[in-house]
């Protein structure tokens, strides 16, 4: 495994965090949006014959890493999850349905059932059961889910906007990601993947949200130590106190641990898929974990200010304690890692 990035992955990277300082606003109408469909970026891992670039898990890491730092509220994440699954299966939706995803015309989402509930079940052609907390569910054109069909685990995908599928929009701490609860009652479904589809596709998604997660846990801890620099009391900068300096220490390591764990995690959904099984759960409960340390110690490190609303501090750790109650929150996605390792029934 390559640890770093060569260089047309670092222009990747640049192009991206240039874009994100440009641009601002929010949802499918922003400025923001339409550049990224203007880039072609959400068919970067779909294939050329779907009209995307064909690239890898790791630039796809390198745009939601980017987009996490700007905390850039547009369902990006969730439309090129739902489309790099869509490439790689055979079913006749699947072509349909891409290029409308890489163009942006269209935007789809994958849903995963948390602790409390269950998956739909039905028949190949009618799915019927509740998903809850469904990321950017008010975005959504289509929903791919794992569902029991005649008693074995498939990948279905449901137009949200059928008779079938009933839409509710959820409060949210973060209103820079929303998420909705979707009721099935018959919702005409089509099976996109079997069980092996179901599981990499959440994979995927765990893997996207750890990178997300890192990237904005960096700039955290990067505008800390920016402010401790420059903030001055008893004529120092905050910087040059040694209590500060070993606070930041810390969260330094925990960063670079969570930036190492993710960018192996998002390796590993396309560099080894079985690894992956393991390490995008774990990716994402540690990715998430630090995220929301590092963000309440931004609050804190920034002083007065960073208990304003005026400051973005808050809206980092409301991401991040958002993403931390994902899918069940740590506790849930460490015994799917549990599991699935073999360590527990």
């Amino acid at each position: 495994m390559d640890v770093g990035f060569d260089a047309a992955q670092r222009d990747l990277r640049r192009t991206v965090r240039d874009l994100l300082d440009r641009e601002g606003g929010a949802g499918r109408g922003s400025p923001v949006w339409r550049r990224i469909r203007e880039l072609g970026l959400l068919g970067i891992t779909v294939g050329e014959r779907h009209g995307g670039a064909g690239a890898s898990s790791v630039e796809l890491g390198i745009v939601l890493a980017e987009l996490g730092r700007a905390l850039t509220a547009v369902p990006f994440l969730q439309t090129t999850v739902a489309a790099t699954v869509l490439d790689r299966s055979a079913a006749p939706v699947a072509a349909q349905v891409l290029p409308g995803l890489v163009a942006g015309d269209l935007v789809a989402g994958l849903a995963t059932p948390g602790p409390a509930s269950s998956l739909p079940v039905g028949t190949r052609s009618a799915l019927t059961g509740v998903l809850d907390n469904v990321v950017d569910g008010p975005h959504l054109d289509l929903l791919l889910t794992p569902a029991l069909v005649d008693g074995d685990t498939v990948l279905a995908a449901v137009r949200t906007d059928v008779a079938g599928v009933a839409r509710t929009t959820l409060p949210t701490v973060d209103r820079s990601r929303p998420q909705a609860r979707f009721v099935l009652d018959g919702a005409p479904a089509v099976v996109v993947g079997d069980a092996a589809a179901a599981a990499r596709a959440v994979d995927l998604l765990l893997a996207a949200v750890a990178v997300e997660s890192a990237g904005a846990a960096r700039h955290c801890l990067d505008a800390t130590v920016a402010h401790l620099r420059t903030r001055e009391q008893f004529g120092r900068p905050l910087g040059t106190f040694q209590a500060l300096q070993h606070r930041c220490a810390d969260l330094a390591v925990l960063v670079e641990s969570a930036w190492s764990t993710a960018w192996y995690a998002t390796w590993a959904v396309d560099g080894d898929p079985a690894t992956a099984a393991v390490s995008a759960p774990l990716a994402k409960a540690y990715c998430a974990d630090a995220f929301r340390a590092v963000a309440g110690e931004m609050i804190q490190l920034h002083g007065g200010i960073g208990f304003t609303w005026e400051h973005p501090a808050h809206r980092y750790f409301k991401r991040a304690t958002s993403t931390d109650l994902l899918f069940g929150g740590r506790a849930w996605v460490r015994s799917l890692v549990a599991r699935r390792a073999g360590l527990r029934p």
